[in-house]
């Protein structure tokens, strides 16, 4: 009977700590004199001008004022974290709070800084200089890295899961616009084949088996690798094709996620341009990745 009672007692006493613990928090306040609908995966809310909204568990949202404003926001807050996103007037993101800096710095500046490097990178690839090129780039990476108050981008098994998350995205982020300049027909073959090869053995190949393209900063850097396949000297893991197209060949070395970034990024595209297979497209998706 002792026992059993202090049990009772242990449990209680945990149940009543775990319920006290308060989950991520990201308050959202529009300041604009527009609706803002804000989407959290598969979720929709809808926050009133001179309103406030609180959202829990989040990784990623979008912004949408309509005709006016469409963002993406990614998050990488620990689980009693709190950051406040406040959209002014004039459509200005302002960050308080916990990790403001770095949410400001990954979601308003990352993408320009990485971006900026492309002409950078033509210039050096064009010179064939496979140094000059790896210097250039992972000085990048290492300013970069001190921004977000990281010692380094690989993983280690102490670092918490919004750290992850948070390498994984600057790495593909960075990554991204390396590809984005290899993946050009006029390119030294010689010469993309090194740097190709440098990239992937030093910074994907760890990644390879649990291929994920949770970000379609991922989705470009994998198409990339499957398109220059016989470059590559590495296997990929070979996946079934979902639904079928004139890209198989391609297709095949992308696991069923990043399958789907392909239909959503046809789709995306079509649908801009009002293209005539648009329908297809969004046929599949909804089908095949039940989007």
């Amino acid at each position: 009977m002792k026992y059993l009672f202090l049990n009772k007692r242990i449990s209680c006493i945990l149940l009543f700590s775990f319920c006290g613990l308060k989950a991520q928090e990201l308050t959202l306040i529009n300041k604009t004199d527009d609706l803002i609908i804000v989407k959290n995966e598969k979720k929709e809310i809808s926050i009133n001008s001179h309103s406030k909204k609180e959202i829990n568990e989040i990784n990623k949202i979008t912004i949408n004022i309509a005709d006016k404003l469409f963002r993406n926001i990614n998050l990488f807050l620990e689980p009693t974290e709190k950051l406040n996103i406040t959209i002014e007037k004039d459509q200005k993101f302002v960050y308080t709070g916990d990790q403001a800096i770095i949410h400001e710095y990954i979601n308003e500046t990352l993408t320009n800084k990485t971006f900026g490097k492309t002409n950078v990178y033509y210039n050096i690839e064009d010179k064939k200089n496979i140094e000059e090129l790896k210097i250039t780039s992972e000085m990048l990476l290492a300013d970069i890295l001190k921004k977000c108050k990281l010692s380094n981008i690989l993983i280690s098994p102490d670092d918490t899961d919004s750290v992850k998350r948070l390498k994984n995205y600057i790495k593909y982020q960075w990554l991204y616009t390396l590809f984005l300049t290899f993946d050009r027909s006029n390119l030294d073959q010689a010469f993309k084949k090194e740097a190709i090869n440098y990239y992937f053995k030093k910074y994907i190949e760890p990644d390879i088996t649990k291929y994920s393209c949770d970000y379609s900063l991922r989705y470009l850097v994998i198409k990339t690798l499957a398109k220059n396949k016989t470059l590559l000297q590495a296997e990929l893991p070979i996946y079934p094709i979902v639904e079928h197209t004139d890209d198989d060949n391609v297709n095949k070395y992308l696991p069923q996620n990043c399958q789907k970034q392909y239909f959503q990024e046809k789709y995306n595209y079509l649908d801009h341009t009002n293209g005539h297979n648009k329908e297809y497209y969004k046929k599949v998706l909804i089908e095949k990745f039940n989007e």
